[in-house]
């Protein structure tokens, strides 16, 4: 079973919110979930871009009409019961990313006051006893197991690139004044899509944010909200309730996903 929160914010700094989430959990949407999964988003327009809000959008409704438009005939694929192969979603997830890069710079060339349009974006779909993510930039994917809190993502950021060469250790990473620059983003380019696949455990939880969430609160306390005995939806407001308190200096967006057996 699988029970879900999400919540996005404006923010105490931004005049208009660039960031977009995306939901789908049943096939009301008029998407096949038995078949392909439920799918979850977040996208983060990039900020001082005229229309960043309309990459971020582009970006998840992209996803969701790629992702989920298979035909009959490859339909076998993304079939089975509670074990299956990850590497046929993974690559149906990196041929949406690839539309949706592609749909934000067409949006770009027909509307040229939007030069420099782009886009984080971070995707989890949980099908088959198993968690497949798709990502570009720095929004990111926590899951909570066991009282660990681990991230799933790498952000694509030039500090991170440091960190990973030993230049710069976390925590000087985490007030670097240029932490925010991206090396990777849609509608910009992107080297590759990272993705991760990962086996489901009863009382995972998964978190998906913008950096309006994880650069204002740090992860021992998101760690703990995630843990607090309160509903979903009330996690949720928490978490964004923090953000507001440190600042708010950015739009926040957080879906909350609990996976359980039954």
């Amino acid at each position: 079973m699988i029970k879900f929160c999400s919540k996005t914010d404006i923010g105490l700094k931004r005049k208009k919110n660039d960031d977009f989430f995306l939901v789908v959990n049943d096939s009301f949407s008029g998407c096949d979930v038995d078949r392909m999964g439920r799918l979850f988003a977040v996208a983060d327009g990039m900020g001082g871009h005229p229309a960043g809000d309309m990459a971020s959008r582009i970006a998840c409704n992209t996803i969701k009409k790629y992702y989920y438009d298979v035909s009959e005939a490859e339909g076998f694929l993304y079939s089975g019961a509670s074990v299956f192969s990850c590497k046929p979603i993974v690559n149906r997830l990196k041929q949406a990313f690839s539309a949706a890069d592609k749909k934000i710079c067409f949006f770009e060339c027909e509307n040229r006051q939007c030069e420099g349009l782009g886009t984080t974006l971070s995707v989890l779909v949980l099908k088959g006893g198993q968690a497949v993510i798709g990502h570009v930039g720095d929004s990111r994917i926590y899951r909570l197991r066991n009282h660990h809190l681990e991230l799933l993502t790498r952000d694509h950021t030039f500090v991170q690139d440091l960190v990973d060469t030993g230049d710069l250790t976390p925590e000087e990473a985490r007030k670097d004044p240029m932490r925010h620059i991206l090396m990777q983003a849609m509608g910009q380019g992107f080297e590759s899509v990272y993705t991760r696949c990962e086996a489901l455990k009863a009382g995972d939880i998964f978190l998906l944010c913008t950096d309006g969430l994880h650069d204002m609160v740090p992860d021992e306390l998101i760690a703990g909200i995630l843990e607090m005995d309160v509903s979903l939806h009330e996690t949720c407001d928490i978490l964004v309730e923090r953000a507001l308190e440190k600042g708010g200096r950015d739009n926040i967006t957080v879906i909350v996903v609990k996976y359980t057996e039954h």
